[in-house]
C-alpha cells in the first residue's frame, strides 16, 4: 500500500511485479503450453491492473471528463520520465498524444515479453478511458511495445452520454 501523498514510480512497481510474475508465467508455459498458460494468466493480470487503476481513479467530480483528467494527471506522476511524449492537441474535445520513447517497451523487449509489458503498462490507458465511458473514448492503433514507431493515443471527449 502506498503512503498518502507518495507514489511508487511505475517502473519500480513493474520491475518488482515482473520479478515474481515472469518466472511463474514461464513455469506455467513449460507445464501447460504457451497458449494455455497465457490464456490462464493474462486475464488475471488485466484484472489486477484494472483494479489498481480503479484504486487511484478520481471520482471527485460528477463530470466524467474532469475525473478522467485528474486520473490521467495522477497516472502521469507514476511514469517519472520513463516515457517521452509530444502533446499534439489538448482541448475540450480531444487529447492527442504521441509517445515517442518508452523505457517500459525497452525493458519488456529485452525480456522477450512485450505482451506481458503491454498488459502491465500500455493497457492502463484503456482502463482509465473505460472508467470515464461513454464520455471518453480512446483510440490507440499501435504501440512501441508491439513494435510501432510511437504510441498514438487519441482521446475524444463527449459532453453527452448518448453514444448512438
Amino acid at each position: 500500500m502506498e503512503e498518502a501523498g507518495k507514489t511508487t514510480p511505475l517502473m519500480e512497481r513493474v520491475k518488482l511485479q515482473t520479478e515474481v510474475l515472469l518466472p511463474l508465467l514461464r513455469h506455467l508455459r513449460a507445464e501447460l503450453g504457451v497458449e494455455k498458460a497465457n490464456n490462464l494468466f493474462y486475464p488475471v493480470l488485466r484484472r489486477m491492473t484494472k483494479d489498481w487503476i480503479m484504486e487511484i481513479a478520481s471520482s471527485e467530480s460528477k463530470d466524467p471528463i474532469e475525473n478522467f483528467r485528474k486520473t490521467s494527471e495522477l497516472h502521469l506522476t507514476y511514469f517519472e520520465g520513463d516515457v517521452d511524449m509530444d502533446v499534439l492537441r489538448a482541448d475540450d474535445e480531444r487529447l492527442e498524444v504521441n509517445v515517442t520513447g518508452c523505457r517500459y517497451a525497452d525493458f519488456f523487449r529485452q525480456l522477450g515479453e512485450p505482451e506481458l509489458g503491454s498488459i502491465l503498462t500500455c493497457e492502463m490507458d484503456d482502463h482509465i478511458a473505460e472508467l470515464s465511458a461513454p464520455t471518453v473514448s480512446l483510440s490507440l492503433t499501435d504501440t512501441i511495445m508491439k513494435g510501432g514507431t510511437h504510441c498514438p493515443f487519441r482521446y475524444k471527449f463527449s459532453r453527452t452520454e448518448d453514444t448512438e
